[in-house]
């Protein structure tokens, strides 16, 4: 990939998300209170089945069209008991078992304005095909890059914690049983290479005895080169020398840095391969799953569903977030698995697929917009990138990437007069959807109580 090409997407990755935004404003992440969300009652299902369903996004889940914008502005408000009804939420164990837990919220605002917007003025890129493929091992197994997994079920994925990995609803469950995929589904993370010399040490890494035994790495899986928790930390003996980033400051900022890490990356030494990890248990809403009694029209607004690992990945995640709503959003990012791009025949190193684009349309739940992306990519995290609040007076906030949603793919939606237009259509995070999640991956409500 040529400087002029890595340069111009890191531009892109460091520039503004809204719209409107007038020179000396700034735009930071701000603290939002969160509903409290506790279980009420669990109970165990029957065996779970399995379908060999077909999963192209027009035909998943029996949903051909989604309600537009102008479609939802004659739904009712969603009451605090329906609310619950749909953030009461599916667990599948990695034995097969299956409960279902009845939910609680304190704190539901039932007041909140449904917001619709049309923000779309002219697309970053329009016609060509605007995706990057990201190949050169510096990049891929780098922050934000290096948090896109791959999921076995042929979907994409983000890390938003160690052990927990958010993606698309439909990669794992129809919407009305669960894919074969499903039954024994794995997590792919692109890390680099491990290599040994002939005293079986590692390169760069201590005896094999030095380390905990948790530690160790099993021969033919891989491992970071980058920490990405330690500012300024310099990893030595033998290795390249590469500065870590908890910054969250995109390469592009850092001037000369960039240029330099470009050179090395000229010359990698290791290949990233994919260390795969079996999934624990497997969380999926109840807005998305549909029963005999009700195909569940608000299915599309809850396409998501969170994986926990067997195993923590030793690597940067990417925190979770809300988005602002005073300002409607302009750019999103995100990064997948592209099967046209990233499984190309005959080629042997992996890819990454990132692309930016704007969002021509937005509501509550969805983000509509015309990102570039093919199959695979479905399940990506996509994010956006502010400053966080300063944490003293007069102080600067540092920039930061969180998940505002999952990219569900390309949908047909109902228009005005009965038109209807494509889209590729992302979940969009809410508070609700936020407090769910989090008490997913931590299971305290201590923990969520705002973002």
């Amino acid at each position: 990939m040529g400087l002029n090409l890595l340069f111009v997407l890191l531009y892109a990755a460091a520039s503004t998300v809204f719209s409107n935004n007038e020179i000396g404003e700034i735009y930071e992440w701000r603290r939002q209170s969160l509903p409290t969300l506790l279980d009420a009652h669990t109970w165990l299902l029957n065996k779970p089945s399995f379908s060999r369903g077909i999963e192209e996004e027009d035909e998943r889940g029996g949903i051909k069209t989604l309600c537009g914008i102008e479609c939802q502005r004659g739904l009712p408000y969603i009451d605090q008991y329906e609310q619950e009804r749909i953030l009461g939420y599916e667990t599948m164990y990695e034995n097969g078992t299956r409960t279902h837990t009845d939910v609680t919220l304190q704190g539901f605002n039932m007041t909140v304005t449904r917001a619709f917007s049309q923000t779309r003025k002219k697309r970053q890129v329009y016609g060509a095909d605007g995706r990057f493929v990201i190949s050169d091992s510096q990049f891929i197994t780098n922050y934000p890059f290096s948090t896109a997994v791959r999921l076995s079920t042929g979907c994409s994925g983000v890390l938003v914690s160690p052990k927990h990995v958010l993606t698309a609803a439909h990669c794992l469950h129809d919407g009305r049983s669960y894919l074969e995929g499903a039954r024994r589904v794995k997590v792919g993370v692109l890390q680099l290479k491990s290599k040994r010399n002939r005293q079986g040490r590692r390169r760069g890494g201590r005896q094999r005895g030095g380390r905990k035994k948790e530690e160790q790495m099993e021969d033919g899986e891989e491992q970071n080169s980058i920490d990405g928790q330690v500012r300024g930390r310099r990893r030595r003996r033998g290795r390249k020398e590469v500065v870590a980033d908890e910054g969250n400051l995109d390469e592009f900022e850092r001037g000369e840095a960039s240029v330099k890490r470009i050179r090395r990356a000229a010359e990698p030494r290791k290949k990233p391969a994919f260390r795969w990890t079996r999934v624990k248990r497997t969380h999926i809403p109840q807005g998305w799953i549909q029963t005999e009694s009700s195909t569940n029209a608000v299915a599309p607004d809850y396409d998501y569903a969170l994986l926990e690992l067997n195993r923590p990945i030793k690597q940067k995640y990417m925190e979770l977030g809300v988005a602002p709503t005073a300002t409607p959003l302009a750019r999103i990012h995100f990064s997948g698995y592209d099967t046209d791009k990233s499984l190309l025949a005959g080629q042997e190193d992996e890819k990454v697929v990132y692309r930016f684009c704007s969002v021509a349309k937005e509501s509550d739940d969805l983000m509509y917009q015309h990102c570039d992306a093919q199959p695979g990519a479905t399940g990506a995290g996509v994010y956006i990138r502010l400053k966080k609040e300063a944490e003293h007076a007069g102080g600067r906030g540092k920039w930061q990437r969180r998940v505002i949603g999952v990219f569900s793919g390309h949908q047909w939606v109902d228009m005005e007069a009965g038109e209807q237009r494509d889209f590729n259509v992302a979940v969009r995070i809410t508070p609700p959807k936020y407090a769910q999640i989090c008490h997913w991956i931590h299971g305290d409500p201590s923990h969520c109580k705002e973002v």
